[in-house]
């Protein structure tokens, strides 16, 4: 059973770690931090500060989190992260669902970006109903939009 928490301080560091790890795999941090010219201190305190930091729990177990925040009209998805051990269970598109279902009615899209190399990633956010709308290739990275309004059509 999938089970959400708000973040807790203590967890906020091994967060992350995942995403920078995360990060390493792909190349992609180091060049957001460059292009936002962000040490990575600012950006761990971006991470305290901005938006909500959830914590995921299947069976109890940490399995992962997501960092969402709201901007204007749009839900920005910062982050899902899941440990390795848990990932192509549903947890992804469980999250994906339950934020849709949450915004729907009170924001018109939900954004997030990938990295163009997580192919897997990119299927499912594509399975999800998001398109890819634009591409940043100096980070390797797609931005993609889902519409919580049938009447919206994202870009």
């Amino acid at each position: 059973m999938l089970t959400y928490k708000p973040a807790t301080p203590e967890q906020y560091d091994q967060f992350l770690q995942m995403m920078w790890d995360d990060g390493q795999q792909y190349g992609y941090l180091e060049n957001t931090m460059r292009l936002m010219n962000m040490t990575w201190e600012e950006y761990a305190q971006l991470f305290r500060t901005r938006g909500e930091v959830w914590s995921i729990y299947q069976n109890d177990e940490l399995a992962g989190f997501y960092w969402i925040e709201e901007r204007d009209d749009t839900l920005h998805l910062h982050g899902l992260l899941l440990k390795y051990n848990f990932q192509g269970q549903g947890i992804g598109t469980a999250i994906l669902t339950k934020l849709a279902d949450r915004y729907t009615g009170n924001l018109d899209k939900i954004e997030l970006g990938v990295y163009q190399a997580n192919a897997g990633a990119i299927r499912l956010y594509e399975k999800m109903g998001f398109t890819i709308t634009r591409s940043l290739d100096e980070l390797r990275f797609y931005i993609m939009h889902k519409s919580l309004n049938p009447q919206i059509v994202t870009p």
